[in-house]
């Protein structure tokens, strides 16, 4: 118990007491301690900022690509211009989307006051990785993009790649899609393109080869295969190109035949049609002449040993 001196009073000594009180702060008031609210209300306007700048400049980039794509619109399906920009307009696309978001990202974080550098950095060193991991990949893209540009191969075209032939169906930008005579589709990587051929552009030559036999006279079946050819190209004369049809004799002499052949210079893709209308007319043609393809001979010799007594 304290004495009571005149003039004074006591000092509680509750230690739940305390001489002074802090004074209490609302939620906001400690957010903007910490954040000024002018601060933050221009960074989230900057940020919306840059958001709707990547959306208009995606915009006017597809704008500009669709009325591009416009004026391929009345070409063929298979136009070879048409199939092009189509592609690299789909390209441009959809890098254009990648590249600008992907700076937005940056661009806001940098807002968030969020170490870009640092970021960068260490996304870069994630990209060398990927990329060592997809190197096949990353080929079959660039080559894909080379592809486009170089125009040496379009959607229609008969191709040779390899062992397999078949017809071009799509060009991506990593495969390419051929369907084969027997329907099956192949997917073919972009990258694997080193050495192919190509049946659609130019020209083709019609190629028919036909064995003659040996016992026969080679002159008179000559004048019959020129007669044929000569006939089907007055028939065909939309498809044949500068060239008149050539009998060429002779080509080898095989194991059961003489081989000659016609040669007939057509227009792409109609290569085959011919050659099957000229060797039907060939053998129409040799029947009525009489005239014997030959079939594969051999000849045994036999010899007889007699035994020794």
């Amino acid at each position: 118990m304290g004495l009571m001196m005149p003039g004074f009073q006591t000092v509680p000594t509750d230690s739940t007491t305390t001489s002074m009180s802090e004074p209490t702060r609302t939620f906001w008031e400690y957010v903007d301690s910490i954040v000024p609210w002018e601060t933050a209300l221009v960074a989230l306007l900057k940020i919306g900022a840059i958001l709707i700048l990547a959306w208009i400049i995606i915009r006017v980039v597809d704008r500009a690509i669709r009325i591009w794509n416009n004026r391929f619109a009345d070409l063929p399906t298979f136009d070879p211009g048409r199939q092009r920009a189509m592609t690299i307009g789909t390209l441009l696309t959809s890098s254009t989307k990648y590249v600008v978001w992907v700076l937005a990202v940056i661009m806001i974080l940098d807002e968030m006051q969020i170490d870009v550098g640092a970021l960068i950095a260490t996304a870069g060193i994630a990209g060398i990785a990927l990329g060592f991991g997809a190197q096949s990949l990353v080929k079959d893209m660039i080559s894909g993009v080379l592809l486009l540009f170089d125009d040496t191969i379009h959607v229609g075209n008969s191709v040779r790649i390899g062992d397999e032939a078949g017809v071009v169906e799509d060009i991506g930008v990593r495969v390419i899609r051929v369907r084969r005579l027997s329907g099956e589709l192949l997917m073919i990587p972009a990258g694997e393109l080193r050495i192919f051929g190509n049946k659609s552009v130019g020209f083709m030559r019609a190629v028919v080869e036909v064995g003659l036999s040996y016992a026969q006279d080679t002159e008179p079946i000559l004048s019959v295969m020129n007669d044929v050819a000569q006939h089907w190209a007055k028939e065909h004369p939309e498809i044949m190109m500068d060239e008149e049809p050539i009998v060429q004799a002779i080509t080898e002499f095989a194991d059961s035949s003489v081989n000659a052949r016609i040669v007939i210079k057509v227009l792409p893709g109609e290569q085959w049609e011919a050659e099957r209308q000229l060797r039907l007319a060939l053998k129409k043609a040799f029947d009525d002449q009489g005239i014997v393809i030959p079939f594969p001979q051999r000849t045994l010799h036999i010899e007889e040993h007699k035994a020794v007594s």
